[in-house]
């Protein structure tokens, strides 16, 4: 009799109690990824009892709370695991009851974006976002007479993330960008919601 490993030892219920497993996927050019994930779900009788995901230009992520039963596991595994490509990525991971909690702790604040040209937000900073695995959840756009009395402009754009990343890098690299882009970017992120977070 073999050794299981931990994350399988993780996975394991009696033959006849489902499991859960959170499935995250990520890639490039795959607009059918989540009809996909559902037919493959869906063949294993498993069942979707959550989920998040994103795209940015033709980057895309995404988080599958499921549950599935525990002999259906192996070859539902197998088979997205046999999609897997340097454009698409399956990941495995044990899912608790509280796991689902995992979709909606996430890390969220705000990035204003000001300028005298109508297009503040230009593609630029939405390409920055997604390497930074930053997801768009709400965008405001208002027009107004800046100092000089010139029409100005601004965006705020509320930002939220399930991944770690570091806020002073995103902030340079913002900074950096708005200097190009002749803009001016504030990110409003407080201390408490990062200690919350983690």
């Amino acid at each position: 009799m073999r050794n299981m490993t931990g994350s399988e030892q993780g996975l394991q219920h009696s033959d006849n109690s489902d499991m859960e497993v959170i499935v995250s996927v990520s890639g490039t050019d795959n607009e059918d990824i989540i009809v996909t994930l559902s037919e493959i779900l869906n063949r294993f009788n498993g069942r979707l009892q959550a989920s998040r995901f994103h795209r940015i230009e033709d980057r895309f992520n995404g988080l599958f709370y499921i549950s599935i039963n525990i002999a259906y596991f192996g070859p539902f595994r197998a088979c997205l695991e046999s999609l897997n490509s340097k454009r698409l990525q399956f990941e495995f991971s044990p899912g608790h009851s509280l796991s689902s909690g995992i979709l909606n702790d996430k890390v969220a604040f705000d990035i204003e974006l000001y300028g005298l040209r109508d297009k503040v937000l230009d593609v630029e900073i939405f390409r920055a976002l997604s390497r930074n695995q930053l997801v768009v959840d709400e965008l405001t756009r208002k027009r107004y007479i800046s100092e000089s009395g010139k029409a100005a402009y601004k965006v705020k754009l509320q930002v939220s993330t399930d991944f770690i990343f570091d806020i002073d890098e995103v902030e340079r690299e913002l900074q950096l960008l708005a200097e190009k882009l002749d803009i001016h970017v504030v990110i409003d992120f407080e201390e408490d919601a990062l200690q919350e977070a983690i």
